[in-house]
């Protein structure tokens, strides 16, 4: 099962508190849901733009849900994302594709300057 931005939107906001209330029931009961990376972003971007949330509050937040024994995530890419959003000011699309890299061969292709600030990959450009 696959779980849509709306629910977990639902959840940290806790602006309906009756579907917040359902989600985590549903959490409770130990069935299993898969967090797609997509939603994740997704769920990040409305949190910061939308809800107007601090960024260490969002990544807060979107690391519990991550830790939620019913969620199931690419939890190593995620949390090094999370990482990167924390220690630099770069998009989470930029944090994500440095995320990637540094979890295989170190390395980015691009011409954007803004993965130089990230010390765990290398930029290169083609």
């Amino acid at each position: 099962m696959i779980i849509d931005t709306d629910v977990i939107i639902r959840y940290l906001t806790n602006d309906d508190p009756q579907k917040s209330e359902r989600f985590i029931l549903f959490l409770r009961s130990g069935q299993k849901v898969q967090l797609t990376d997509v939603t994740f972003a997704e769920v990040y971007w409305t949190a910061r733009s939308f809800y107007k949330m601090k960024k260490p509050v969002a990544l807060s937040m979107l690391e519990a849900l991550i830790n939620q024994s019913s969620i199931m995530s690419n939890k190593a890419l995620l949390s090094q994302t999370m990482e990167i959003l924390r220690q630099h000011t770069v998009s989470f699309i930029d944090a994500y594709t440095a995320a990637a890299a540094s979890l295989s061969d170190k390395t980015v292709l691009s011409f954007d300057h803004d993965f130089d600030k990230i010390p765990v990959i290398k930029r290169i450009e083609p």
